[in-house]
């Protein structure tokens, strides 16, 4: 399986607060989730300045559990470098 460090093709969950991406965080390891913690991208969001990077496949997953812990999600992106550009796609806002 390719690294998350090096994928070209993810998703990042953004938040609205430090508490609530760390929270996010704590809920992704006691679950065995695959996942980075990174900063936010600036091309998706100006808002906490961290994000959890997961594959694609398992965004919607991801979300589910999160939602289902009661973490305050900001927003669900898919982003995918094309050479120099990152294209930013939307996949949600909120909880």
């Amino acid at each position: 399986m390719e690294s998350l460090l090096s994928l070209n093709d993810y998703c990042v969950i953004t938040f609205a607060s430090t508490s609530q991406a760390l929270k996010a965080e704590k809920v992704m390891k006691e679950a065995g989730a695959i996942f980075l913690t990174m900063p936010t991208p600036r091309e998706v969001s100006a808002s906490c300045g961290l994000a959890l990077k997961v594959q694609p496949e398992r965004v919607e997953e991801y979300h589910q559990l999160l939602v289902g812990r009661q973490v305050a999600i900001d927003g669900v992106f898919h982003l995918k470098k094309e050479g120099r550009k990152t294209r930013v796609e939307l996949l949600g806002r909120g909880t």
